[in-house]
C-alpha cells in the first residue's frame, strides 16, 4: 500500500516543480536567443575581458574567416587597423570605447574593421554591457557593414563640393532665401559685385533698405519682387540700380526663380554693358547732330558768303559820316555771328546738351571742339 504523502511531501513537490518550471524557461528563452544571435544579419559578437568568447555566422563572413573558431582564436586587435580615420591608435580607441559602454551600458559609434584579406571597411558598432563586474567584463557587440553608406555620403559630399566650387567660382552674384525672407547663402561674387557679406543683408527688408536707398526706386523693385514670386517657376529677368556698401551705383541685372520653400535670385554686373550702351547712343545722337550741322552749315555758308560780299562792298560806298554807317555796321556783326555758328556746327565733336524753356537743346558752346569761338 502507496504511503499517503504528508503536507510536507507536497510542499517540497510543489517547490521542486517549480524550480524546473523556472529552469525551462530558462533554457527556451536561451534557445530563443541562441536562434536570434545565429540567424541575426548584422555580425554579433561577445567579449569578454578583451577576448572574443562568441560570434555568429554574420560575424564570420564580415570579417572573412573561414569559420567560427578561427574568429574566435584572432585577437580583437587583429580585426582593426592600426589606426582609425581620426587618426587615433585603434587599440589605444577601443579601449576607450568600452570604457564608455561599461559606462553607460551601451554606445554607439563607427569604427573601420579589416577583413581576413586585409580589406579596410567602415561598421557601425553598438557596444551593449551585460556584465560590470571587474573580473568578467562582458560587452555584446553588435556591427553593421556600412560601406555603402559611407559611399553613398561621400558622393553627396563630392556633389557638395562641386557645387559649392560652381557656386564660388561663376562670375556672377548668387543669394538664396526663404520664405521669411531670410538670406541663407550668398557666394563670394555676390559680395565682390555689392560689397555686401551674409551678416550685412541677413534678411530681405534689409537688402532692399541699402541697395534702394531712393524710397520710390525701392517700392518699385519690392513690387517687382512680390509679383515675379507669386509665380513659382522662372521669374522675369529684372534690371535695376544698386547701391553698393561702398556707397557707388552699379546696374544689375536679377534673374530670379522662385521654388518650393526657397528663392534664387542671379546677379550679374551691367554696368559696363549699359554705359556701352549710353556711349553708343550718344554717338547716334551725335551723328544726328553731325548730319545735321554739316546740312545746315552747307546751306548757310553760300548765302552767309554772298551776304557779307555785298556788305562789304556797301561798306566801300558810304563814309562813316553816313548815317546808315552805323546801322549797316550792326547788322554786319549780326552777319560776323552766324558765320561763328556756323564754324562752331562744323567743330561738333561731342554731344552736349542745355536746358531751354521746357526742352533741351544742343549746347554748342560745350559741344564744339573750339570753345573759343
Amino acid at each position: 500500500m502507496t504511503k499517503k504523502p504528508t503536507y510536507e511531501d507536497l510542499e517540497q513537490r510543489i517547490s521542486e516543480l517549480e524550480s524546473e518550471a523556472k529552469r525551462y524557461a530558462v533554457y527556451k528563452n536561451n534557445d530563443k536567443y541562441r536562434v536570434l544571435f545565429e540567424k541575426s544579419k548584422d555580425a554579433i559578437l561577445i567579449v569578454e575581458n578583451g577576448k572574443f568568447i562568441d560570434c555568429n555566422r554574420a560575424a564570420v563572413d564580415m570579417l572573412g574567416h573561414k569559420n567560427k573558431t578561427q574568429l574566435l582564436l584572432t585577437h580583437p586587435s587583429a580585426i582593426s587597423p592600426d589606426t582609425q580615420p581620426d587618426g587615433k591608435d585603434s587599440f589605444t580607441k577601443a579601449e576607450e570605447m568600452m570604457d564608455l559602454a561599461l559606462k553607460n551600458n551601451s554606445h554607439r559609434f563607427e569604427w573601420n574593421h579589416i577583413k581576413a584579406n586585409g580589406e579596410v571597411f567602415p561598421v557601425e558598432v553598438l557596444l551593449t554591457t551585460i556584465s560590470h563586474q571587474k573580473d568578467k567584463r562582458i560587452l555584446h557587440a553588435i556591427l553593421r557593414d556600412i560601406t555603402q553608406r559611407k559611399q553613398e555620403e561621400n558622393a553627396r559630399q563630392k556633389e557638395k563640393a562641386t557645387l559649392l566650387t560652381i557656386l564660388e567660382s561663376t562670375p556672377h552674384g548668387i543669394a538664396m532665401i526663404d520664405n521669411n525672407g531670410q538670406y541663407l547663402y550668398i557666394n563670394a561674387y555676390f559680395t565682390k559685385i555689392t560689397g555686401y557679406m551674409l551678416k550685412d543683408i541677413p534678411t530681405k527688408e534689409d537688402w532692399f533698405k541699402k541697395a534702394y536707398p531712393d524710397r520710390d526706386h525701392r517700392m518699385k523693385a519690392s513690387k517687382a519682387w512680390g509679383n515675379d514670386s507669386n509665380h513659382p517657376g522662372h521669374g522675369k529677368n529684372r534690371e535695376f540700380r544698386i547701391k553698393c556698401k561702398n556707397g557707388k551705383f552699379k546696374h544689375i541685372e536679377f534673374r530670379s526663380t522662385f521654388l518650393k520653400g526657397l528663392k534664387i535670385s542671379v546677379l550679374t554686373d551691367v554696368t559696363t554693358r549699359k554705359q556701352s550702351e549710353e556711349t553708343i547712343r550718344e554717338k547716334d545722337r551725335l551723328q544726328g547732330v553731325l548730319e545735321l550741322s554739316g546740312a545746315v552749315c552747307h546751306e548757310m555758308n553760300q548765302p552767309l558768303m554772298s551776304i557779307q560780299g555785298y556788305f562789304d562792298l556797301i561798306l566801300m560806298d558810304i563814309s562813316e559820316d553816313n548815317p546808315l554807317y552805323s546801322k549797316i555796321d550792326k547788322i554786319q556783326i549780326q552777319i560776323d555771328r552766324l558765320s561763328n555758328i556756323t564754324k562752331k556746327l562744323m567743330e561738333i565733336s561731342r554731344y552736349e546738351t542745355k536746358d531751354y524753356l521746357k526742352e533741351k537743346i544742343v549746347d554748342l558752346t560745350k559741344a564744339s571742339t573750339n570753345r573759343n569761338l
